[in-house]
């Protein structure tokens, strides 16, 4: 059994990665922003949490002491997503390095080399933070989250439509898929100093999923098809987001939602 930290690990992916974490046994303590109250959805029974901010690097001494292995899972938003990529992995490698962490696995997103997308670059910064630094690290990318691209669906709402992104295909992935390679990597799976690619069973368009989702939701919704804008846009059609050949053996969209999703 490790002693496993997990940053970000109140977020959608880190709640994953710490519920899988601790059914394998492990001793898992968590750093987030915000301690989440014992009764709250972000909170998993079985997980220590500790306060801690990456940017400033308040609580991260603690955080990172008796770790043997860190999950990063950390996000931002808009100009935020910069600092915490930026400032926030410099102080959590250099401190983790200090403490005598041994091993680091960093969350990050299929596609992002060469795009001009702020998000995709700063992801991009972070992994190059990680693998320069004097941790053991082994990165890996995933392909959008099935709630990812209901979540692009959904924001037709206002005007009673689906988005569709056009000339678009999506390989989505289940959270829980992602979370239980995070933590065999973590466990020691792959190659150290290493990039690993997944993605979900199957690469699907846009108007596909859209479609599986109204049925699923049983929605009157009419789907609209937009072009995405920007270097986001550009970097879906042009294929960028898929990983075909790297798919792996999980929840398929159509199954997420016949689930309950």
């Amino acid at each position: 059994m490790s002693r496993v930290l997990v940053v970000g690990g109140t977020g959608l992916a880190g709640r994953a990665v710490t519920a899988e974490a601790v059914e394998r046994g492990h001793e898992v303590v968590v750093a987030a922003r915000r301690v989440p109250d014992d009764d709250a959805d972000a909170y998993v029974a079985g997980a220590a949490y500790v306060t801690t901010d990456l940017v400033t690097g308040t609580g991260l001494e603690e955080a990172v002491n008796g770790v043997d292995v860190l999950i990063d899972t950390s996000n931002g938003l808009g100009k935020q997503a910069a600092h915490v990529f930026a400032t926030g992995t410099q102080n959590l490698v250099h401190t983790a390095a200090r403490f005598g962490v041994n091993r680091a696995v960093l969350l990050s997103i299929v596609g992002i080399d060469g795009s001009a997308y702020g998000y995709y670059r700063a992801k991009a910064a972070q992994e190059r933070a990680y693998l320069d630094s004097a941790l053991e690290t082994r990165v890996v990318r995933a392909t959008q989250f099935h709630d990812f691209v209901t979540a692009i669906f959904d924001r037709g709402r206002p005007f009673g439509a689906l988005f569709s992104p056009t000339r678009t295909r999506f390989q989505p992935i289940a959270v829980a898929d992602v979370a239980r390679v995070l933590v065999d990597v973590a466990e020691g799976a792959g190659e150290a100093d290493g990039i690993l690619q997944i993605g979900g069973p199957r690469v699907e368009s846009a108007r596909s999923l859209a479609e599986q989702w109204k049925r699923a939701s049983s929605t009157r919704r009419y789907i609209l098809p937009i072009r995405l804008g920007g270097a986001l846009g550009s970097t879906w059609r042009a294929g960028r987001n898929l990983v075909p050949e790297h798919a792996v053996d999980g929840v398929g969209y159509g199954s997420w939602l016949d689930a309950g999703a």
